[in-house]
């Protein structure tokens, strides 16, 4: 099969497996791409990690061949680590502990990658974390370390957009006029890559942006790194707790991301139902859509919250317009949380926090 059939019939499972099903055979992929790989003069590849500290382990790689300036070959491989995966990297990556269940380890995949990138120049976004990466992981394995001549989009960028505030591949995407986003998922993210490649390496002289477009350029950085850094935070909390619900769960949609915390209004009239539970219970929970009924938000759209076929509160009106269309209109099966707070203790209250995927772009 030639290396341009390979690739196609790789992206048939690679779209599997962006639904977390992929059925492809890791073995026919791992050596298609060693095969392909001696046709290629360079890679553009990223790993998707378990962090960025000393003890990170790769849980993906995806790599782009290029040969005569073209790509020619696409793979991705999602790796089982040997640690836990964190919840901050689920809510950034979308890749859960069961997707990576019945995937490969590192052993299986890293000797042979490391093999057939070897003769090849690298090329990556802040390409030299990605480098150490797959250093560290064959250095467990006992793999000889990769030292290729390597080309980097984060430091091109930095070097045609001089006064940017930040080089992210998202932002650089914006700084190119590339209309995507980045899906912190390895295989698009080496795309997106040469697609910066691509336009940076014709641009003739540096731009230096106006006052107003590095003002908006650092609003967003700050945005982003406040959320990952919410993440973080939440993934540790979350790592210490077992978060299984302890009531029945009521038929219906389920949405159960623990992405942000939200505010059930109202719950403090409901301490009966609340108090049968205790602090720091996980409980599930109906949601359905209503209207607030006066205030001064009266008549704002609302999301309504029944624990146990009790209402017992609504989530505020700026809260439903940073989550707006993550509950279908006929409702769903959700997970609050009973905080264990120091105050509420003190003062013998029980609050409700609805768990919530992440606030919708506020970016744009």
């Amino acid at each position: 099969m030639s290396a341009l059939g390979l690739r196609a019939s790789h992206r048939h499972g690679r779209h599997a497996a962006d639904r977390g099903m992929s059925t492809a055979d890791p073995i026919e992929q791992l050596w298609s791409f060693v095969a392909a790989a001696g046709n290629a003069d360079a890679v553009v590849f990223d790993t998707e990690t378990t962090g960025i500290g000393a003890d990170a382990r790769i849980i993906e790689i995806g790599a782009l061949l290029i040969g005569d300036d073209a790509p020619i070959y696409e793979y991705d491989q999602l790796i089982q680590p040997p640690t836990r995966l964190p919840a901050g990297i689920t809510e950034l990556t979308g890749i859960t502990e069961s997707d990576l269940a019945d995937q490969p380890d590192a052993g299986f995949v890293i000797p042979q990658f490391l093999t057939a990138i070897r003769p090849l120049l690298l090329i990556g976004h802040n390409v030299s974390f990605d480098i150490r990466m797959l250093n560290i992981e064959g250095g467990l394995l006992g793999c000889r370390e990769i030292s290729n001549a390597f080309l980097d989009t984060m430091t091109m960028s930095r070097r045609m957009f001089p006064n940017a505030p930040s080089c992210s591949l998202q932002e650089v995407m914006r700084l190119l006029d590339i209309n995507e986003i980045e899906e912190h998922r390895a295989i698009s993210d080496a795309r997106q890559t040469w697609q910066c490649l691509q336009q940076l390496k014709h641009m003739k002289d540096p731009v230096v942006l106006p006052d107003d477009e590095v003002e908006e350029s650092r609003r967003r950085h700050a945005m982003t790194k406040r959320r990952r850094y919410t993440a973080y935070m939440r993934s540790s909390y979350l790592s210490n707790r077992n978060t299984t619900p302890v009531n029945a769960k009521p038929d219906g949609m389920v949405i159960d991301q623990f992405v942000s915390g939200v505010t059930v209004s109202g719950d403090t009239v409901h301490q009966d139902v609340l108090s049968r539970y205790g602090y720091d219970a996980w409980l599930w929970v109906t949601v359905s859509h209503g209207v607030i009924e006066s205030g001064k938000n009266a008549g704002h759209p609302t999301l309504c919250v029944a624990l146990d076929g009790v209402e017992i509160g609504r989530i505020p009106a700026l809260q439903e317009e940073r989550h707006r269309g993550q509950v279908p209109p006929e409702g769903a099966v959700m997970v609050a949380h009973i905080p264990n707070s120091k105050a509420d203790r003190e003062s013998g209250i029980y609050r409700l926090r609805l768990q919530m995927p992440a606030e919708n772009s506020r970016e744009d």
